[in-house]
């Protein structure tokens, strides 16, 4: 036999040990096995009612269990860090929101994660601005709020030093030039609570948490902070009308994955929550929570969390925030 025609039988002979070798994705396409679905929260919260209500819905559309996994702990830093670390093959996904930014952007030391680096962005499922709430017995409204704050300190509670409510409070001071006093707690539970007794004077929270409290007397809705007035609640002004500009605070969640998913697999779990979100079902559970369903891709999703990375950095830079 000729030295070529070994060498031709050598080569395909490598190329069948290759084929063989070769991990099986056209014989076994994605999903192939449950997924876990990762809440970086301990259960109850916004944010395990989300998972819950989409888990069903996208094990529809992708034919393969999906499990919820809750992993909560360090303003879910712990959770993010452990996705960081998994393996990009959409078997491990999260449900992400504002706190992974703000891990990164107030801290001292790395949170375990880079937010630019360590991801790939699927798909945003929904946002919900923030509220300023006083008790019942406190301001009438904004503009007697900030006069307070002009002639004294007045305090404003939040879950914790780096959380959402912390820097809302940071910005409308800023934008104010008032005096406002962060009071942390060790959750929203207690932050609401304090509030609710009249022993600090405000709290910015959600309209689900907030809302329930307004109706039956034990709290006050002040302002909105966002750029329009949010569809259910009419009522409630925004900062911009009532001239304090530039305080938008939003909360929003979205489903992330390790760094390096394939686009083919990100596109599979992309359509299956974009169909998800069109359950009236889902729909129905997000407005009750107060958040506005969204469906942003990938690449707008991305730049939203850039977005508001370089924004709350900023924030906190300028009013001296750091977190250890």
């Amino acid at each position: 036999m000729r030295a070529s025609s070994l060498l031709r039988l050598f080569l395909a002979g490598a190329a069948c040990a290759a084929a063989a070798s070769a991990p099986a994705r056209a014989d076994s396409p994605y999903p192939s096995r449950p997924i876990e679905f990762v809440v970086p929260y301990a259960p109850g919260g916004a944010s395990d009612i989300v998972v819950r209500a989409l888990a069903p819905a996208l094990q529809k559309q992708l034919g393969v269990s999906v499990v919820v996994i809750n992993r909560a702990g360090a303003n879910t830093a712990i959770a993010a860090t452990q996705l960081a670390r998994s393996a990009p093959d959409g078997y491990t996904i999260m449900l992400a929101d504002v706190a992974l930014v703000l891990n990164a952007a107030v801290r001292h030391a790395s949170p375990g994660y880079d937010v630019a680096k360590d991801f790939s962005t699927i798909a945003q499922v929904g946002s919900a601005p923030l509220v300023l709430f006083v008790p019942a017995s406190g301001a009438a409204d904004l503009p007697s709020f900030l006069k307070q704050a002009h002639d004294r300190p007045v305090n404003i509670a939040n879950a914790g030093p780096g959380s959402l409510g912390h820097l809302a409070a940071e910005l409308l001071q800023l934008r104010t030039k008032t005096t406002l006093v962060s009071v942390p707690y060790r959750g929203s539970g207690p932050a609401m609570n304090e509030t609710i007794a009249g022993q600090v004077d405000a709290i910015f929270t959600s309209t689900a948490s907030g809302m329930p409290l307004v109706k039956n007397g034990r709290l006050r809705p002040l302002a909105v902070a966002s750029p329009e007035p949010l569809k259910d609640f009419p009522e409630i002004p925004t900062f911009d009308r009532l001239g304090v500009q530039g305080v938008h605070v939003l909360n929003w969640w979205g489903v992330i994955a390790p760094a390096g998913l394939p686009a083919d697999i990100s596109a599979r779990i992309a359509k299956a929550v974009t169909a998800a979100m069109r359950d009236p079902a889902i729909v129905e559970r997000f407005a009750a929570l107060g958040i506005s369903p969204s469906t942003r891709d990938a690449a707008a999703f991305a730049g939203l969390m850039s977005k508001e990375f370089a924004a709350w950095r900023d924030v906190a830079a300028k009013a001296g925030i750091k977190v250890d």
